[in-house]
């Protein structure tokens, strides 16, 4: 995805995530970037939640301006402790001081354990490449 960082979730998983929400009437997987009159009036939206940070693209300053100038649109609000920067701070540093790896080995994904590789913080590093650095996955966790 260009317009932000790289997403932690597929997109399938975040569609299926907001599927959930209690105010969410229809999931459209496909919605381009940018929308217009025509989007909104195929689709019979009557808001468009976001946060109120502006996206750039293209010629537009903003790409919710359209939707912010006919007053549909709804200015969403982080919650406190709850965003993909600390999520992946708490899983590092649990990967790290080694709470992760009795799981792994019972997964049966004991070579991803910390213990013993260059992020083992109990031993000096060895300067071979980790499992989770030689993985060439797609960018999803």
């Amino acid at each position: 995805m260009e317009h932000k960082n790289v997403p932690i979730m597929r997109h399938g998983e975040r569609c299926e995530s907001v599927r959930h929400c209690r105010w969410v009437d229809e999931v459209i997987p496909d919605a381009p970037w940018v929308i217009d009159q025509s989007f909104l009036d195929k689709y019979q939206i009557d808001y468009v939640a976001h946060d109120e940070d502006s996206y750039v693209s293209g010629n537009h300053d903003d790409v919710y301006a359209f939707v912010k100038n006919q007053g549909k649109f709804l200015p969403t609000r982080r919650t406190p402790g709850v965003s993909t920067s600390e999520l992946l701070e708490r899983i590092v540093s649990g990967y790290r001081h080694r709470i992760f790896d009795k799981k792994l080995a019972k997964m049966g994904h004991a070579e991803l354990m910390a213990e013993g590789s260059d992020y083992d913080d109990s031993r000096p590093p060895s300067g071979r490449a980790s499992p989770l650095r030689r993985q060439q996955s797609p960018a999803v966790a």
